[in-house]
């Protein structure tokens, strides 16, 4: 399979190097997502959005505007530790923001139950812009999944999906994890009531780390990257 994910990563397999950084990717279903495609690698660092020259970024340095608009129209892809709680990534999701033409996609990398690499296509989304998805009139099902430690609120445009409590979330967690299982049950009952819906969003707590966050992500992406086109991660 074709990644290139890291400094000597190329299509035709992945090199030793990206082998090895690949364990600590968040994981994600057999076949979920898509293939990686060949393109420009960043990585966080430091909490900063590491750039292919090195340079770390957040969204307010102003000396980063210049080189986040240069990248611009290329294919990113972005490779975090799985371990990383969302709350330490918000300045690089926003540096990785202004990389992104409007109506693009980055790719978060992670790694399938079959042990291949996966692309997850998704959008940094910041508080404000969450806001304005919600407001829009476009898409009709604004379809989204509100992830906490409690457990996952799944929400479409007539309210909260009833779980076994009809005042908390529609899925608790199951042996103090996120039901992952029931998740993908629901997301793929909302894309056949609501076919014609291409977008879906996340918003994950402070505390949450990217590897679940990741593979809650991967189930609204679905297989193929098929179930819905868009994803949008909401960060803290």
């Amino acid at each position: 399979m074709a990644l290139c994910a890291g400094l000597s990563a190329c299509p035709g397999g992945k090199s030793g190097a990206a082998l090895q950084s690949a364990k600590s990717w968040p994981r994600a279903p057999k076949g979920y997502g898509r293939a990686p495609e060949e393109g420009l690698a960043l990585q966080i660092k430091d909490r900063r959005l590491q750039l292919p020259d090195g340079r770390r970024c957040a969204g307010s340095d102003p000396g980063c505007a210049a080189p986040l608009a240069a990248l611009r129209g290329k294919k990113l892809t972005l490779e975090v530790d799985a371990s990383s709680a969302m709350g330490e990534l918000s300045a690089a999701l926003q540096a990785l923001t202004e990389a992104l033409e409007e109506g693009d996609q980055a790719c978060l990398l992670v790694q399938d139950e079959a042990g291949q690499a996966r692309c997850i296509p998704f959008r940094p989304f910041s508080g404000d812009e969450f806001s304005a998805w919600l407001d829009a009139d476009q898409p009709l099902g604004k379809i989204r999944v509100i992830m906490r430690a409690d457990g996952l609120e799944v929400v479409a445009d007539r309210g909260k999906v009833p779980g076994p409590d009809r005042f908390g979330p529609s899925l608790p967690p199951v042996a103090g994890r996120p039901d992952f299982a029931g998740l993908d049950r629901l997301a793929a009952s909302l894309a056949r009531r609501f076919p014609d819906e291409t977008e879906a969003a996340l918003a994950a707590s402070a505390g949450i780390s990217i590897g679940q966050a990741a593979q809650a992500l991967s189930l609204l992406s679905g297989p193929d990257a098929s179930r819905f086109k868009r994803t949008y991660l909401v960060y803290p």
